[in-house]
């Protein structure tokens, strides 16, 4: 840790304790997320009664001007409204009630960062970054070894997990913080180079993590990131992409699980049976089916958040098309715009797409003018979550959903902010 670090330690020690609280939570949140779900949970509502009462107390209640905010409450809204048309009154009300803490909390981490002009801004991303790193590190012991520094592993071939055992979500986890972390080492050590090793190196661990899903995420996330480096010219762009597909591949065919994964399992079955066979023969493809005759069913309000599972094992959902159909039951339909219009129906859907696309809109714009990298890795990371149609874990969940509103709010942080604070 070098003396500005120190310093700004030993100066958030002189905060208020409220102030200084708040910004040790938000240091501390990526460890927090892989340590429990539940104590990052509470850092969250903690955060944002905290943000509540200071901007109050001080008077500034900045965000109640921003049209992204009135966007968020009128979906927050039409959350509660929709609660009164689900299936399962009991089992909507707390994820319905508890989404007012996602309306918050990335103004509250936008707020907080920047206080005292981004005073707090280089250690807190610097942590963010050296538990990126230590991550890294564990996921290639696990390469070598079969299992993390800690001795954890799991059961399942061709996957990695980290400290998280048999919770495979290592990879979201990597993904929501690849390009937030490689956007701090292109500032912090201004070495194009070191750059794309780094890039190149993330970009391999999240291949071999085996969550194929997520790794096409980051895959095409790192393919706009490279567009959109300002400050690197046109041939080398071109070179780095060839460079990471080439490695890609290579992995790809030499290692057997990747192999099996990858090939097997996604390219050659797409490909000898069609997408359509593809749809029918996969268990996502099921879940998709279910996700779609709920939708059907519940056209204009959905079925209720957190229902999916209830809803789906009715009779009426069954379908012998698909290969999966038995299994086709879980807490949430893997696909995020299956899950919003199952569960909140047409209306639900489009004061979503209008408010995502409203701030995508405004943080590109934001970004031509500005050229924060640390602002397009946030919006690349919220613009691939979005809208790639792929796999998903739930929108609505505490893990995804806090990786997700976190990024949300370091674009509302870095909007207007150019990057020589770093």
């Amino acid at each position: 840790m070098d003396s500005f670090l120190l310093r700004d330690l030993l100066l958030l020690k002189k905060e208020k304790k409220i102030y200084s609280f708040s910004l040790i939570l938000i240091l501390l949140l990526p460890l927090t997320l892989l340590l429990s779900t539940s104590l990052a949970n509470i850092s969250v509502v903690v955060l944002c009664l905290f943000f509540v009462f200071l901007t109050i107390q001080e008077k500034n209640i900045f965000f109640f001007k921003d049209p992204f905010f009135i966007f968020l409450l009128i979906f927050f809204f039409y959350i509660l409204v929709n609660l009164f048309f689900s299936t399962d009154f009991e089992v909507s009300l707390s994820r319905s009630i508890g989404f007012i803490r996602f309306v918050l909390f990335p103004f509250a981490i936008a707020f907080f960062l920047k206080k005292n002009d981004f005073k707090y801004i280089k250690l807190i991303l610097q942590s963010w970054t050296v538990i990126f790193l230590l991550i890294s590190v564990d996921l290639i012991f696990e390469i070598i070894f079969g299992h993390s520094m800690f001795g954890m592993s799991n059961t399942f071939p061709g996957r990695l997990s980290s400290i998280l055992g048999d919770e495979l979500k290592i990879g979201h986890y990597y993904y929501g913080f690849c390009f937030i972390s490689l956007s701090l080492i292109i500032l912090t050590f201004k070495k194009n180079f070191l750059s794309i090793i780094g890039m190149l190196t993330f970009i391999t661990i999240s291949l071999m993590i085996g969550e194929r899903a997520n790794f096409i995420k980051l895959f095409l996330g790192a393919i706009l990131f490279i567009f959109f480096w300002y400050n690197f010219k046109q041939k080398f762009k071109i070179l780095l992409l060839l460079t990471i597909v080439i490695t890609s591949l290579s992995l790809i065919n030499l290692n057997k699980d990747l192999n099996s994964r990858f090939k097997g399992q996604f390219i050659t079955y797409l490909t000898n049976n069609g997408l359509t066979g593809y749809y029918y023969n996969s268990q996502y493809g099921a879940h998709y089916g279910a996700a779609i005759k709920i939708f059907k069913n519940y056209p204009i309000m959905g079925t209720g958040l957190r229902t999916f599972y209830n809803e789906c094992n009715k009779d009426i959902y069954s379908d012998e098309k698909f290969l999966s159909n038995d299994s086709k039951c879980t807490t949430h339909p893997h696909q995020l715009h299956l899950e919003i219009l199952s569960q909140l129906g047409i209306i639900g859907y489009l004061i979503f797409l209008t408010f995502i696309s409203y701030f995508l809109i405004r943080g590109f714009f934001n970004y031509q003018k500005y050229k924060n990298l640390l602002h397009l890795s946030a919006l690349i990371f919220i613009f691939t979550t979005i809208f790639l149609p792929l796999p998903s874990g739930s929108f609505f969940t505490t893990y995804g959903a806090i990786i997700f509103w976190t990024n949300v709010g370091l674009v509302l942080a870095f909007e207007k902010k150019k990057i020589s604070f770093i």
